[in-house]
């Protein structure tokens, strides 16, 4: 007998909506900045300066902004976050827009690009926490992870359609994307505004501030870190597996990985929309079973020979990806209770970067030691992962549905 479905809010595909943006825009800047950049005459390094810069301030103002969606208010907060990214994104192509017409040069340029993209890391980290503790706000806990799921697709559609539409609009000019997606995010911010905000916790009620060390936050922590180390990892040098070892004599090697990636991206929506949604798994079996499939795909990819070999791999290792990031967001908010889901988005945002500040340091030099190495690094990082939340408690805790019997979620503190 098929599971019963219980109507989800359509607050919740408005919020997916604006994170389809974010994502869009994101992916464009990754996509088309690196050789714009070494046009306009900056280097290796002060293009990667560009992207850290971001990635530092996303990671330190993520928890603050969760934490403040807690006091002041989702909507709020979702808005900040749109409007600090539509207008960073409008500001980041404007700056370009100068430089190619010779109006901005050399150290003025590199400083104005990373004062945009700092901007972008300040403001559009506060987008995904305020979501995510909305997102907790209107859903029960028994349909915590389809909620999650369905908000987590936006960005993943948004990696999606970003640079197949970024293709057609680069026709246009190389500015046209960056507008179109900040144009879009300021549509999503019409329609929060008429969205009703769920209360908001007045002082009185609220409690002590939690702690990302805190026993019910860090094991969900620890595999959202070790799933970002893994996905960037694997995104950071596919293309040169694919140029070293997969097509070493073709020359469309960039567009093979590009069809690659986006086996990988439906393979995420199929995570999402069909196994965490559809399906109604479980937060603790999309957490099992994500980093299972995540552990074996890796293996494969290390030992592909072939196009077909590595397609397989790539899309499971989305499906495992899909899985994984709807399971963590929602065991992580029915792990803090209800009084700190802004402050739980905010933590995951904070390690989410980990991954693509970590993957050159340690990825790149493995990999050109050996191409394999930082797949079987990461297959071992999975397993690693896969043997803890079997031994720890507050993954058990997640996996029994504990959460159901207790849903003011005070009996695990007081097993401390």
């Amino acid at each position: 007998m098929s599971k019963i479905q219980e109507k989800l809010p359509n607050t919740i595909w408005i919020l997916a909506a604006g994170l389809l943006c974010v994502g869009a825009g994101q992916t464009i800047v990754f996509i088309t900045i690196p050789p714009i950049a070494r046009d306009l005459g900056l280097n290796e390094i002060q293009i990667g300066s560009i992207f850290a810069t971001s990635a530092i301030a996303w990671m330190l103002l993520s928890p603050v902004w969760g934490s403040l969606s807690d006091s002041i208010g989702r909507k709020k907060i979702v808005i900040v976050g749109l409007l600090g990214f539509a207008i960073s994104l409008m500001l980041f192509s404007f700056t370009i827009s100068l430089g190619q017409k010779g109006l901005l040069t050399g150290t003025l340029l590199f400083i104005l690009m990373v004062s945009a993209r700092v901007l972008n890391g300040i403001f559009g980290s506060a987008t995904r926490p305020s979501s995510g503790g909305w997102v907790a706000d209107i859903s029960s806990i028994d349909s915590r992870s389809r909620a999650f799921a369905r908000l987590d697709s936006g960005f993943s559609m948004g990696r999606i359609l970003g640079p197949a539409l970024a293709g057609l609009l680069l026709l246009v000019s190389y500015t046209a994307p960056f507008f179109f997606f900040a144009a879009g995010a300021f549509v999503v911010i019409i329609f929060v505004t008429f969205q009703q905000s769920p209360p908001r916790i007045s002082s009185s009620e609220t409690r002590k501030k939690i702690s990302m060390f805190d026993p019910k936050v860090w094991p969900f922590l620890v595999i959202s870190a070790a799933f970002g180390i893994c996905n960037a990892s694997i995104f950071q040098t596919s293309s040169f597996f694919f140029q070293d070892v997969i097509t070493p004599l073709s020359e469309d090697y960039i567009a093979l990985a590009s069809i690659g990636f986006m086996l990988s991206g439906l393979g995420v929506l199929n995570g999402q929309l069909l196994v965490a949604d559809r399906l109604q798994t479980s937060p603790g079996s999309l957490i099992k079973l994500g980093v299972i499939l995540n552990c074996l795909s890796l293996i494969g990819y290390a030992f592909s020979s072939s196009l077909v070999q590595v397609y397989i791999c790539l899309f499971f290792f989305g499906l495992g990806n899909g899985m994984l990031g709807p399971g963590i967001s929602s065991s992580l908010s029915l792990s803090v209770g209800k009084d700190h889901q802004g402050s739980a988005g905010g933590f995951l945002g904070m390690v989410i970067p980990v991954g693509h500040i970590a993957s050159p340091i340690v990825s790149m030099p493995l990999y050109m030691i050996n191409p394999t190495i930082p797949y079987l690094l990461g297959a071992f990082l999975m397993f690693l992962c896969t043997i803890f939340i079997f031994s720890n408690k507050r993954h058990q805790w997640i996996r029994d549905k504990q959460y159901r019997e207790d849903r003011n979620l005070e009996v695990f503190e007081n097993s401390q």
